[in-house]
């Protein structure tokens, strides 16, 4: 009994000395990642139907001559851009998790519909006039949440792919008026006609390529609930491409 233990004592230590270590992969990897992006921001406005009429007459019954309607579904593409910080953590099985937060900007023209439903609902038609024809541009924060998985991967090339929760908050926008960039300034339920919702919840999916430290990032969000805080929904389709350098 007592050389089987003295066996076991001298056992233990060379199976811990010879035993090769476990694999560097079964460590989580760890990766910083700065991005820069742009992309295009579709909007599709579900204004209701709204009929238009011309100059009332002196009978109060009578509207005025039909002009015709507006309303329905009116998609329109947009420019946005945006930066981000990201932390990226790939296990062993490859499944990564990754959670960024960043500053994006898109633009959207303060058309016609939007000047004809903004009158409509009562709002100063001097102010919604000045309005028409203007760029709107909005400043959002965004936090996105994905985990994905890593079909493929060598020492120089990688493929990520995955999908996940968007957290924007829409934080101030702004109207260029007489030339000046930031000619007004309004907070996103302020806009007449078209108050946009404080926050935006949206579903993406993207695939990541891995170049060395180089990384690209393609991915589609499409919003969960309405950009406005309207009786109309307005959705939203984001397609964004981000370069990024790991760390």
């Amino acid at each position: 009994m007592k050389k089987l233990l003295a066996a076991l004592a001298l056992l233990v230590p060379c199976a811990v000395v010879w035993l090769p270590p476990s694999s560097a992969s079964a460590v989580p990897k760890l990766d910083i990642k700065v991005a820069v992006g742009m992309g295009s921001t579709t909007i599709v406005p579900r204004f209701p139907n709204q009929n238009l009429y011309g100059q009332q007459g002196d009978d109060p019954l009578n509207p005025g001559e039909y002009v015709g309607t507006v309303g329905g579904r009116n998609p329109s593409n947009y420019f946005n851009w945006g930066m981000q910080l990201g932390a990226r953590v790939t296990f062993d099985n490859k499944v990564f998790t990754e959670l960024a937060a960043g500053f994006s900007r898109f633009y959207f023209t303060y058309g016609p519909q939007i000047r004809t439903f903004a009158l409509w609902q009562g709002d100063d038609p001097d102010i919604v006039n000045g309005l028409f024809g203007q760029k709107v541009r909005m400043n959002q924060m965004e936090i996105p949440l994905t985990a994905g998985y890593r079909p493929y991967a060598n020492p120089y090339f990688k493929i990520f792919v995955y999908g996940g929760l968007v957290n924007t908050f829409n934080i101030r926008g702004f109207v260029e008026l007489d030339g000046r960039r930031k000619g007004l300034r309004f907070r996103p339920k302020d806009i007449p006609g078209y108050p946009v919702a404080p926050y935006l919840a949206g579903a993406r999916i993207g695939v990541q390529f891995d170049l060395g430290p180089v990384n690209l990032d393609v991915n589609y969000t499409v919003g969960m609930n309405s950009l406005t805080a309207t009786d109309f929904r307005t959705n939203t389709h984001v397609f964004k491409f981000f370069l990024g350098w790991l760390f």
